[in-house]
């Protein structure tokens, strides 16, 4: 016997189960695409704040990363900071404008809520002149999967990732 083709009823079958595995498969990806882009959020804040201490040291210039509006993922700036209060100026160069992350939410806590200076010897500090240490969190509705950036005492900074199932 000669076959040269597939009927109608082997052909619904593989649709059929084609069907079923792509209804299985879509919410795993969508999971999959939210935890990559809360992950390169989360490696796009490490990177701008790592840039900004390391232009404090090559520069040897006060150098802050600051979220103009009280939200990290709105957007921040990387600009020398001329007169050390953590706010740009009209005066003020601006370094870098990274992407914003408007899905994820940002927050740091009261220490570095709106913005992290670094000095010319890569330490942090706040515009009173206190040592500025302090956590970032980054997470997403959804997901358990949640990240944290934390400045210690002298500037450096650290990525961890955490579960939890709350996120504001």
């Amino acid at each position: 016997m000669d076959n040269r083709g597939v009927t109608l009823i082997e052909l619904l079958t593989g649709l059929a189960i084609s069907a079923i595995l792509g209804l299985v498969a879509i919410p795993a990806f969508s999971t999959l695409i939210q935890q990559q882009q809360l992950r390169s959020a989360a490696n796009d804040v490490l990177r701008i704040l790592t840039s900004a201490r390391a232009t404090a040291i090559t520069q040897q210039n006060r150098i802050s990363v600051w979220n103009q509006d009280g939200e990290w993922n709105q957007g921040v700036e990387l600009f020398i900071d001329s007169n050390g209060n953590g706010q740009r100026e009209p005066n003020e160069t601006i370094l870098s404008r990274p992407a914003d992350h408007p899905s994820v939410y940002i927050s740091g806590n009261s220490k570095v809520a709106n913005y992290v200076s670094y000095l010319p010897n890569g330490r942090a500090e706040s515009a009173s002149g206190a040592f500025q240490v302090g956590t970032i969190r980054l997470c997403k509705t959804g997901i358990t999967e949640q990240y944290k950036i934390v400045i210690s005492i002298g500037g450096r900074l650290r990525l961890e990732k955490i579960n939890s199932a709350s996120c504001p």
